[in-house]
């Protein structure tokens, strides 16, 4: 496949930063069937990246972290996550951004495009998912909206064994995305060499409270400005 060579340069004026480079892994492959019960068995294609980078405070109770990612031609992208975590504080919902052990995805369809919500990224397509005090209930939120609006098809299963959290999620990806209505939704063409943005953080939150974040890089404004989430190339 021919690989993206270049990154954008285009100076961002609302945040005064350079738009967003190619995050590692740079290329996606096609997933396959995959099915989303927080077991990886049917990963058979899975390429698993380092989550090393420290993206806010300090988050100490982390690692081992990585992640993969694939997609499929029906315009969605699935994240797998595992890392282990020394101290586990875990709620019934989002209570707050920093108030539970969750992972925050951060998603932007095809980068050539222009999208609507760069501003509003937190409205648009920020999910966040954790896992119930009992252990056994996934949660999902979108942006700030509650309930989480039925158009979106997004899907989530979080397991915890021990002190090692499994993640597996599916999102559809939209050039810009209405949270009231699916008749304002674009939905995002994919194929061999598009190239998208998907972003993650991992919050540590501790018997302190909370600790910080990793993430694969270090580029700031994910959660209010989708030109920060950085790019994949979509391959084979």
């Amino acid at each position: 496949m021919k690989r993206a060579i270049s990154i954008l340069l285009g100076t961002v004026l609302l945040t005064g930063s350079t738009s967003a480079r190619f995050g590692e892994p740079e290329d996606i492959p096609e997933a396959g069937r995959i099915r989303i019960d927080g077991n990886l068995n049917d990963w058979r294609r899975a390429k698993w990246t380092p989550l090393e980078a420290t993206l806010d405070g300090n988050p100490t109770h982390i690692s081992n972290a990585r992640w993969s990612l694939g997609w499929d031609e029906d315009a969605v992208v699935y994240i797998a996550i595992q890392y282990d975590d020394a101290e586990i504080v875990l709620q019934d919902d989002c209570v707050n951004s920093n108030a539970q052990d969750s992972v925050e995805i951060y998603v932007r369809g095809d980068t050539g495009s222009s999208p609507d919500y760069s501003e509003h990224q937190s409205e648009a397509q920020q999910y966040t998912v954790g896992l119930s005090k009992d252990r056994k209930v996934t949660w999902k939120k979108l942006g700030r909206m509650t309930p989480f609006p039925i158009h979106n098809t997004a899907q989530a299963a979080v397991t915890l064994v021990g002190n090692t959290f499994t993640y597996e999620i599916k999102v559809p990806l939209y050039d810009s995305f209405d949270a009231t209505t699916r008749r304002k939704c674009s939905e995002t063409e994919v194929f061999q060499d598009v190239e998208i943005g998907i972003d993650i953080a991992i919050i540590d939150v501790g018997e302190a409270g909370y600790a910080g974040m990793k993430a694969e890089n270090t580029l700031s404004g994910k959660r209010t400005n989708a030109d920060q989430i950085a790019e994949h190339t979509l391959s084979e």
